[in-house]
Parts: C-alpha cells; sequence; structure tokens
C-alpha cells in the first residue's frame, strides 16, 4: 500500500486538535473572537503553498524537490484538517461588515458554501496528486496542474472574501495575485524549515543532493523576496499614487494606531528584508541554520502580516491565537517527522539526480 495514505492514526489526534482549536474559539475563554479566522488564512496559505511547491517542481522538472517531497506533500493531510475547521467560521461571519445588508456574492450562506466547497476540492486534488507524486512510475502532471488550478482559485477566494471583505467596500485587484505568490512563497519557507528538520540524517544519506537541493530551495527564497517585495511596492505605490479616499483609509487605518503600526513595519522587514539580506552571502545559502532561521521569521511575518490585515476587524485574542498556531505547528512537524526520509523516496534516475535551479 502507498505509504502516503497508511496513516489510520491520525484521525484520532487530528480530531482532539479540532476540539481544542473549537473550545479555544467558542468556548468563551476569552472575550475576543476571530483568532481561528486568522489562523485558518495563515494556514491554508502555507498547507496548499507547500503542495503547489511540489506540484510546480513536477510540472517544470525541478529536480531539487526529490529530496524532500513527502515531507512537502505532508500537508495534504493538514488541508483536510484546515477545510474542517472552517466549520468554525459560521458563528463569526457577523465581524464581516457586510453580513448586516449582504448581497449576492457577499452572503452568509453563499460566502460559507463556496469557500467550504473549494478548501474541499483543494484538499481532494492535494490527495490525488501527492498518492500520483510518490508512486514509481505513475503519471502525475495531470494532477498537478488540477492541483494547481485549485490553489489559485482558493488562495483568490482567501484573498478577496475571507481578508479584502473584512474592509468593505475597500477593493484592491492585486489581492488575489499577492495571496497565491504569498503562498508559494511560505511553501518555500516551509522546505526551508525540513532542510533543517532533518539535516543531519539526509545530509550523510544522500551524498551532495541533499546539500544541492538545499541551495537551490535558499535561491528559491531570496528569489521570492524580490518578487513578494516588488509585488508589495505596486499595491503600495498605486495606493499612494492615487491618493484616493477609498483606498488610502485602508492603509491610513492601519497605520494611525498600535499594534498594527508596528507589526506593519515588522513584516516589511521579515518578509522582504531577512530573506533578501540573509540570504544575499553565498555561506548563507550553503548553511541549513541560515536557511532554517530566515525560513522561521519569514513565516513569523506572513502572521504579522495578516494581522495588519485583519485585525482593525477582528477583536481577537493574541493568546487565544498564539494556542492554537503552535497546535498546528506541532501537527505540521508530527506530520513531517513522520514521512521521515528513509525510503520515503525512490532512486531517481539521472535526469531527475542532483541539483535542479529553483523550480525550473
Amino acid at each position: 500500500m502507498n505509504r502516503f495514505v497508511r496513516w489510520p492514526w491520525l484521525a484520532g489526534p487530528l480530531a482532539v486538535a479540532a476540539a481544542a482549536i473549537a473550545f479555544l474559539e467558542l468556548g468563551g475563554v476569552t472575550p475576543g473572537r476571530g483568532a481561528v479566522l486568522v489562523t485558518l488564512v495563515l494556514w491554508t496559505g502555507m498547507a496548499q503553498g507547500s503542495v503547489a511547491v511540489v506540484a510546480a517542481a513536477e510540472i517544470t522538472g525541478a529536480r531539487w524537490v526529490a529530496s524532500v517531497k513527502r515531507e512537502l506533500l505532508a500537508a495534504a493531510h493538514l488541508l483536510t484538517f484546515l477545510a474542517a475547521l472552517f466549520l468554525l467560521v459560521w458563528p463569526l461571519l457577523d465581524l464581516y461588515p457586510w453580513h448586516a445588508s449582504p448581497g449576492a456574492w457577499l452572503g452568509p450562506r453563499f460566502f460559507f458554501g463556496r469557500n467550504l466547497a473549494l478548501l474541499a476540492a483543494t484538499a481532494g486534488a492535494a490527495h490525488l496528486f501527492a498518492r500520483r507524486a510518490v508512486a514509481p512510475g505513475a503519471p502525475a502532471k495531470r494532477s498537478a496542474f488540477l492541483y494547481l488550478l485549485c490553489f489559485v482559485a482558493s488562495q483568490s477566494l482567501v484573498a478577496f472574501d475571507w481578508v479584502m471583505s473584512l474592509a468593505y467596500p475597500w477593493v484592491s485587484s492585486m489581492f488575489g495575485l499577492y495571496f497565491i505568490v504569498e503562498a508559494l512563497y511560505a511553501g518555500v519557507a516551509l522546505a526551508g524549515l525540513i532542510f533543517l528538520l532533518l539535516d543531519r540524517d539526509a545530509r550523510a544519506r544522500e551524498d551532495g543532493r541533499w546539500v544541492g537541493a538545499r541551495r537551490d530551495v535558499a535561491l528559491l527564497a531570496f528569489g521570492f523576496s524580490v518578487l513578494w517585495g516588488g509585488l508589495f511596492f505596486a499595491q503600495f505605490m498605486l495606493i499612494w499614487y492615487g491618493n484616493l479616499p477609498e483606498e488610502v483609509g485602508f492603509v491610513a487605518e492601519r497605520l494611525a494606531s498600535s499594534p498594527t503600526r508596528q507589526l506593519a513595519f515588522a513584516f516589511v522587514a521579515a518578509c522582504f528584508g531577512a530573506p533578501f539580506l540573509g540570504l544575499l552571502p553565498a555561506r548563507a545559502k550553503r548553511s541549513p541554520l541560515a536557511l532554517g532561521a530566515v525560513s522561521a521569521t519569514l513565516l513569523l511575518g506572513l502572521l504579522s502580516e495578516k494581522l495588519v490585515f485583519m485585525l482593525p476587524a477582528v477583536p481577537l485574542s493574541f493568546g487565544v491565537l498564539a494556542l492554537q498556531n503552535l497546535l498546528l505547528a506541532g501537527i505540521w512537524i508530527v506530520l513531517v517527522l513522520g514521512f521521515g526520509q528513509t525510503g520515503s523516496i525512490p532512486k531517481v534516475g539521472a535526469g531527475a539526480a542532483g541539483s535542479g535551479g529553483g523550480l525550473a
């Protein structure tokens, strides 16, 4: 049996984790609400991006991904869990300003139904792709294309429905692309953490392929920092240059008060400054510790960014948010270590071994 699907023990621990998150969010532990919405926005991007990085590598023939393919695809199990967690959003829909006067698109039932259906479809496509990607000789490109289509649609709705409509009627046509790129960026960061977690044993076993693949991921993280910085600047410049009240208000509100003002500067430093400067030296690109530190900083930056976008409308408890994210981080680590390195990837041929030069 395919080792990817032979995990019957997952259901129990994940059910306990879901119950714990539901209690933290809806049990009246703290007066704040909405932490699970921020958590879902962050982890949906990370988990979908992790699988999307493998799908993009599969289509483009990137060779570095063979070293951590199973570990990245472990996020497919997390996607099913996150789709189930989305049920906790239903009691929080009154946080959205359109809830009092719903329209044809932004109405509670249609909002909830289309997002839940797309999360489930993306999780299903992820499992289909993962099974084929790890099966020796199985064609996986078609399932990779299918998954990427679901990924793009899902992240677009996360951007426009989950986050942007919290600031309704503010709109940004770049938000969807921005979230898609960020999800891929987060997937590369998770790959960087995997290389740090498994470095000692894998380096001795893979005879140089591991080191070359790790350097490729460092180059990818550096490249994505430039891409992310360009997208962020393009969106900010358009808002600043246009100077329209309905656009500038979104930025002004977040820079006028704490903690969003401090978090705004922090996430720019973490998502652009740390990867760009930290991975600029050639020595840093060869260091698993440097790559892991930059990856962790980047993910914290993405959490800070989501808080900047969502805090004005979401009166969450930071303690509950921290506990939820620590619980999901623990689940992700267990999934990654459970897939292990020993025997996880079939022997690759001459056309698939060695360093792959990024996604292509």
